[in-house]
């Protein structure tokens, strides 16, 4: 065998556990997104889950005393993207919504403190109802297969709707003549 073969080999089955690694990673994120949707589809009729926490100016947030008005529940990071795009319009969905006795409430999931505060200054949407999620575990309680996704209760409580991807201001007026 030669110096370069040599050289190789080690190299050549490093890539190939690389690849077989990616390979079971891609799978298992496939897999738990499926699983994911079929989550967020069998909460459509259920009473919706539990939102309470802590939110990112550290006030504590509970999502019952919401219950008898219409709330859009959004899940976002600050690592996000499209989440970043559509912060804003949140913000100001929430201050129109607010006279309608509609509330928008967010996850902030997956990110510190700092970087949600940071978004949410930025965006000029300080007065966002922005609850800390920094394992994800709210994101998952509540059927999340991704970020930003958004989900709508009625006043009674029950799960009404959901979009994952960012929202438009014409889905969310539909939503709420809709849930109102």
């Amino acid at each position: 065998m030669t110096l370069g073969r040599r050289l190789l080999r080690p190299f050549s089955l490093t890539i190939g556990l690389v690849v077989a690694a990616g390979l079971v990673v891609g799978l298992g994120i496939a897999l738990g997104a499926r699983g994911g949707e079929a989550a967020g589809r069998a909460m459509l009729g259920a009473p919706a889950p539990a939102l309470r926490g802590t939110t990112v100016t550290g006030v504590d947030y509970r999502l019952h005393p919401a219950r008898g008005h219409l709330t859009l529940v959004n899940i976002w990071a600050a690592w996000c993207a499209p989440c970043r795009d559509e912060i804003p319009l949140l913000a100001r969905a929430a201050a129109d919504y607010r006279t309608r006795g509609v509330r928008v409430v967010t996850i902030d999931t997956r990110d510190g403190p700092v970087a949600a505060r940071a978004l949410l200054s930025d965006a000029h949407a300080q007065d966002l109802v922005a609850v800390k999620d920094p394992d994800g575990r709210l994101a998952v309680a509540w059927g999340a297969t991704g970020v930003p996704e958004t989900v709508v209760v009625d006043g009674h409580g029950i799960v009404r709707a959901r979009r994952l991807g960012v929202v438009s201001r014409g889905w969310l007026d539909s939503q709420v003549r809709r849930w109102s």
